[in-house]
């Protein structure tokens, strides 16, 4: 069964965050799945299954490493999605994504910025059933070097050291699929646009059209 994951650490985003994404996923994701939250906080809610991650002591971002840990995901393959993500359509296209790993490519190296440091987006990201335990181990026995050389550019740029050249998502989905927040209208895009992908200060819950806020539910 493919496991639909999130990561909650600190306080940054509330309850409703985890309880969103879950509703967009159950419309979003006909297929059979299970959702589950790695969490340092003490919320539950219905429908997700909670990991606690707080023995690994990794904040905000970096919790994302303990995704490729195989204690808690066994054999199944992982679609892993931002709180902040927003869901507009079907979402299958990710259950077919082939091979171990599968990252996107950064916005904002799409969006003409193609000096920036970080050619990983690690906003979704799809791991093969059973694979890259490897590079939790490795994050794991090296985090103190990874979290102090990529302060700045967070897990996605640990994860680009550690599995350099993994393929983008955007080859194995519809061109248009994914939506950055920097080219979101008033006018709601149609398939095979899915994902809104948010980033920095910019949220759902500051987000000013409309038709994400009801997408947002």
């Amino acid at each position: 069964m493919t496991i639909i994951a999130c990561v909650r650490t600190g306080e940054r985003y509330g309850m409703e965050y985890v309880t969103k994404l879950r509703n967009m996923v159950s419309r979003c994701f006909p297929q059979k799945h299970r959702m589950v939250c790695l969490t340092d906080q003490p919320d539950r809610c219905s429908d997700v299954d909670f990991v606690d991650v707080t023995a690994l002591d990794l904040k905000g971002w970096w919790a994302k490493m303990a995704l490729f840990a195989p204690e808690w995901r066994g054999q199944e393959k992982v679609i892993y999605l931002d709180l902040d993500t927003v869901l507009i359509n079907e979402i299958t296209p990710l259950a077919g994504v082939p091979g171990e790993f599968s990252i996107c490519e950064n916005f904002t190296r799409l969006h003409g910025r193609t000096s920036y440091p970080c050619k990983y987006n690690s906003s979704v990201m799809v791991i093969g059933g059973g694979k890259c335990s490897f590079v939790w181990d490795r994050f794991d026995r090296d985090r103190h070097r990874l979290l102090s050389k990529h302060e700045r550019y967070g897990d996605q740029a640990a994860i680009e050291e550690l599995y350099p050249d993994a393929p983008f998502l955007q080859r194995f989905v519809p061109e248009g699929f994914f939506v950055n927040y920097r080219l979101l209208t008033m006018i709601k895009p149609r398939l095979p646009a899915a994902v809104i992908n948010f980033g920095g200060s910019n949220k759902p819950e500051n987000c000013s059209i409309p038709w994400v806020r009801e997408s947002w539910l």
